[in-house]
């Protein structure tokens, strides 16, 4: 009988397998963007907050606009082509700006 599982060079299960692999390198790309601008904005967050340059309530507004206005070229910028193509990055962005504007999440 013969095992349709096993990888073989230009078999089905090596294309999900580099799939997956892309995948992966992906996500990993994508954590550690978003874990750099994550600490540089608590940063900037922490000495603006320090010295009272701005109002939360201004910054908070500021924030759900941008997503609301820019948030989808962000994603798909993010996402890169292969998952782009993949996610709906319209109701992802819905999402985004609905989870924003929730008071606790700004």
């Amino acid at each position: 009988m013969e095992n349709r599982h096993a990888a073989s060079p230009g078999s089905h299960d090596a294309g999900e397998q580099e799939w997956a692999e892309l995948l992966a390198r992906t996500v990993a790309h994508l954590a550690a963007q978003l874990t750099v601008t994550q600490l540089r904005l608590r940063a900037l967050a922490a000495d603006v907050a320090a010295r009272e340059y701005a109002s939360e309530t201004a910054v908070h507004e500021s924030l759900r606009q941008l997503a609301q206005d820019e948030g989808g070229a962000y994603l798909r910028a993010n996402l890169g082509d292969a998952l782009a193509d993949l996610i709906d990055v319209e109701e992802l962005q819905r999402s985004l700006v609905s989870y924003l504007t929730t008071e606790s999440n700004g």
